[in-house]
């Protein structure tokens, strides 16, 4: 499994988000540590905007727990950092949609 995930849906994930998604963690864990849609693929949309409402953006960011935290349940570990740094670049780059 890769040490990060990006869940996609066709209809609410944006090339945009998608690519800043790819930026922000590409930089932190190495493009070979991206999967798309693996091992969980998707994202949570609320059923009301549901492949209707393209105002309504989605895409789900699974983080392998060994990249952070000392298995099992153990503290946090090195890769903290580099995680954090990543989901906070991810936040500049997509800002307000």
């Amino acid at each position: 499994r890769p040490p990060v995930c990006l869940g996609t849906d066709p209809f609410h994930t944006p090339p945009g988000l998608l690519a800043a998604a790819e930026k922000a963690f590409g930089g932190r864990v190495g493009h070979d540590g991206i999967g798309h849609d693996t091992p969980f693929a998707g994202t949570y949309v609320p059923l009301r905007h549901y492949g209707t409402d393209r105002r309504v953006s989605a895409l789900m960011i699974e983080i392998r727990r060994d990249t952070y935290m000392s298995e099992p349940g153990g503290p946090a570990g090195p890769g903290l950092d580099a995680l954090a740094g990543a989901l906070a670049e991810l936040v500049g780059l997509v800002g307000p949609m």
